[in-house]
């Protein structure tokens, strides 16, 4: 603790000022990198308005108080709007899809290139995407944030399904006995994924199970809007509860006028933090330059 000798005797304590500036900038700045997340989170979701089922990152405050009862720094964090679904439109691509419902296309990235140059994939490796962009390209249905699509085939033959989800493989050049060559790829009613082969036959050729987790807000978002499982997500559940629709793409769930109201909050409270950075700078030097 510092004293300023006043006159002969007075000796006022100059620590309790001195340490309360410094707390009045640690405060601050702890509210100036909430604003700056808060300002990141709603570039990006300005950004992605017109992606596809891209999902909304909202900020959240928490005030960080002490005994007794005194603010000291504020807290914030991402919080995924992932829940909230956008709204489907229809689209004249046949292998658009979009899910009606809760839950997730289950997808896969390419871990390497095989020596015949097709992509071939890690086994236990599959994340989860509400994007439906698919378009048929070198036998599978990517995406276009490049992600394979996964489901369980189906022979067009025997119309056995087979038991495993794996990225879904179409052979386009083999014909198949009484069907043909395949031509074209479309989602039934049925939220079957089915095939229209040249001899004039249309058959399903692989089922698309929606993936659900019981802790769906707990998921880790990863890039070009896929997510990921966690402990407190829960494991993937399969079921019929929600369906896949064809012919149809669900839009970004980004409201930019909302956008645009919380951006000019964020950069008023940004502003007053600043404020009051400097005037705790103005403080300390004032405190500091005293004469001893």
């Amino acid at each position: 603790m510092f004293l300023v000798m006043r006159g002969n005797d007075a000796r006022t304590p100059i620590g309790g000022p001195l340490m309360g500036s410094l707390d009045a900038l640690w405060t601050a700045t702890s509210g100036l990198q909430a604003q700056s997340a808060a300002l990141e989170n709603i570039s990006g979701n300005v950004a992605n308005a017109q992606t596809p089922a891209f999902k909304q990152t909202d900020t959240a405050f928490a005030d960080l108080v002490t005994p007794p009862q005194v603010s000291e720094t504020v807290q914030w964090r991402s919080v995924l709007t992932n829940g909230r679904q956008g709204s489907i439109g229809r689209d004249l691509v046949n292998t658009y899809m979009a899910i009606g419902g809760e839950g997730y296309f289950t997808v896969a990235a390419p871990t390497g290139v095989s020596s015949t140059g097709q992509p071939t994939f890690a086994s236990s490796v599959s994340t989860f995407t509400r994007r439906g962009d698919f378009l048929l390209k070198n036998g599978y249905l990517v995406n276009g944030s490049g992600d394979y699509l996964m489901g369980a085939q189906i022979d067009p033959v025997t119309q056995a399904t087979s038991g495993t989800l794996q990225p879904l493989h179409f052979d386009t050049s083999t014909e198949v006995p009484n069907l043909g060559v395949l031509q074209s790829l479309s989602v039934s009613s049925a939220g079957r994924l089915q095939g229209t082969y040249s001899k004039g036959q249309t058959v399903d050729v692989a089922s698309l199970p929606v993936a659900t987790f019981p802790g769906q807000g707990f998921m880790t978002q990863l890039s070009g809007g896929t997510f990921a499982a966690t402990a407190k997500s829960g494991p993937p559940q399969y079921s019929n509860a929600s369906k896949v629709v064809g012919n149809s793409l669900e839009a970004s769930n980004v409201d930019v006028a909302d956008q645009m109201t919380t951006m000019i909050q964020a950069q008023q409270a940004y502003s007053a933090g600043t404020r009051v950075v400097t005037a705790a700078n103005e403080m300390m030097l004032t405190i500091t330059g005293l004469t001893l």
